[in-house]
């Protein structure tokens, strides 16, 4: 480039490395010993994601936004900052760095504290995270809720008439109760089914309920269909359990845990009686 005097300038332009933002797995207070004076400084320690340990001269040095975390460290229970999103809160911050912290199964919903840790100090040695109770419950959960439901159809598949009544009954699972341990946590889970859902499939379905007399079948049940119009492929029916798990940190709220349906399909013919007049 020539400037208005005639003197040449060159513009050189540097390309720079973008900065990818770091992930700050944890980060927990200690100490840095001056190997010269033995003289203690009090720092914040972070482990990255990658593995590698820094050391800043404060939390806000951290150039990350942070998140409280409980865990347990040598000394036992206490709370640490993360770069990772949580479902912890603050519930009370002491000046001597204690905290008490909540758990939040929805942080984007205000009030929704599912329960809270005691006091606990800042950990001071590289943390280990409390378990996440929800997920526990999960697995548990869905290792239990997997029986499908086994139907039984009066008349029978194969067999089924137009304008007669089509009966189906079904087992029952038990209600089901149990007590689990996570992170030192004790927590009580509640499984049942609601509900029995029949989609006839010839565009009907019905609810009904989780009771043995309700889906005893024929001949005393309350799941009846008539059909109406003949099929010869079948109707599909599908029959699910509608289950409801309900769990809580032992003396806390009850929190649903939303379960999927399980499902059986069957296919069921209909045939049509037809009147013949002979002599």
């Amino acid at each position: 480039m020539r400037s208005a005097a005639g003197t040449i300038v060159l513009v050189i332009t540097l390309s720079l490395p973008v900065l990818a933002a770091l992930e700050y797995v944890a980060c927990w207070l200690d100490v840095s010993i001056d190997p010269a004076t033995g003289f203690e400084t009090p720092i914040t320690r972070c482990r990255l994601a990658g593995g590698e340990i820094v050391d800043y001269a404060a939390d806000s040095s951290v150039p990350a936004i942070l998140f409280p975390a409980a865990g347990t460290d040598l000394l036992g229970d206490c709370w640490y900052l993360t770069s990772a999103t949580t479902n912890w809160v603050y519930l009370s911050l002491f000046v001597d760095g204690d905290a008490i912290l909540g758990w939040d199964p929805d942080p984007t919903t205000p009030g929704g504290i599912a329960y809270a840790t005691e006091r606990i100090p800042r950990c001071t040695s590289e943390p280990n995270p409390v378990v996440d109770p929800s997920a526990e419950v999960w697995d548990y959960v869905t290792s239990y809720v997997h029986p499908p439901p086994a139907p039984e159809l009066s008349p029978p598949e194969g067999d089924g008439i137009t304008g007669l009544d089509t009966y189906l009954g079904v087992a029952l699972p038990d209600d089901h109760s149990a007590t689990l341990s996570a992170g030192g946590l004790t927590l009580d889970v509640e499984i049942d089914v609601d509900a029995v859902i029949v989609d006839w499939g010839d565009g009907e379905a019905e609810s009904f309920p989780s009771d043995p007399q309700a889906m005893a079948g024929y001949p005393d049940g309350l799941a009846i269909h008539v059909y109406e119009v003949k099929s010869d492929a079948g109707y599909v029916i599908a029959v699910s359990y509608d289950w409801t798990v309900r769990w809580r940190v032992a003396g806390g709220t009850w929190l649903p845990l939303d379960v999927p349906n399980t499902t059986t399909s069957l296919v069921y013919p209909v045939a049509e009686i037809v009147s013949v007049i002979t002599d």
